[in-house]
């Protein structure tokens, strides 16, 4: 049985239906129409647990079984990049150390929320390229890269400068050159959430789980030319089991940033 259906929404036309085979192939995944039917219908019907819906508003990625919705959108960029434009800094920005004209490997894109607010800061100079390893996650925020305008002029600049690929970090790090990168960054999903993100809840269920390695880290330091910074909640066992002792945190933040220096 597929994993994932992709569909338009009830009222679906010529027009959608073109979008949803584009994404058909885009996911190597098969189209259906919609006849009407509610997406729990829908999955049971064709014996897929997702269902990825075109709508004239956006394209969307459901699992009806577990009520989820998932859809591109910058999430805290926007308030984020308008602290550093204030002056109220940013503490990823300060764990990386990020100037103008860096380069950055973020190896768990996700929204790119973190990979636009490090875009903006390194400019047009500098270099941004992102990895997302689960298909459907990867392909809704090459597109919303590529298409989604902001209502910040700043934000969606940003967006376009970051290089989005599906791609695994395991296997896209080991071809990497040594010092390929200034900034190697993880934000793997946390070992237990944090209560009030509700925004995170649906990137949450869909996301890759897979934990950081020790040599996963220490293929990140060789790629490094500067540091590897990790996000995670406070009080995370990962900084134990990775031997991390140099934290960053912002005033009275839940996550804190984990750095380590390349080789």
């Amino acid at each position: 049985m597929p994993e994932i259906v992709v569909t338009t929404s009830r009222q679906g036309n010529t027009e959608l239906l073109a979008a949803a085979r584009a994404w058909g192939a885009r996911l190597n995944a098969p189209v259906v129409e919609r006849a009407g039917r509610s997406l729990e219908r829908l999955a049971r019907d064709e014996a897929a647990p997702g269902i990825l819906v075109v709508t004239p508003e956006r394209v969307s990625y459901h699992i009806p079984s577990a009520g989820t919705e998932y859809f591109f959108h910058p999430n805290m960029a926007r308030t984020r990049l308008h602290n550093l434009r204030d002056g109220r800094g940013d503490p990823m920005i300060a764990a990386m150390a990020l100037g103008a004209g860096d380069s950055v490997l973020d190896c768990t894109l996700g929204r790119a929320a973190d990979a636009i607010v490090a875009a903006h800061v390194v400019g047009d100079a500098g270099r941004i390229v992102g990895l997302e390893v689960v298909p459907v996650v990867a392909q809704l925020t090459i597109a919303g890269l590529a298409e989604y305008e902001d209502r910040s002029p700043i934000v969606t600049a940003a967006m376009r400068r970051i290089e989005a690929h599906q791609a695994s970090y395991g296997e896209y790090l080991p071809g990497c050159a040594h010092g390929a990168f200034d900034i190697v960054y993880f934000d793997p999903i946390f070992d237990q959430p944090l209560l009030l993100s509700e925004a995170m809840a649906p990137l949450r269920a869909v996301a890759d789980h897979s934990p950081l390695t020790a040599a996963t880290l220490a293929e990140a330091r060789r790629v490094a030319r500067r540091r590897v910074v990790i996000k995670q909640r406070k009080g995370t066992g990962l900084w134990a089991r990775l031997g991390l002792t140099t934290l960053v945190a912002g005033p009275g933040s839940r996550v804190e940033y984990g750095v380590v220096e390349a080789d």
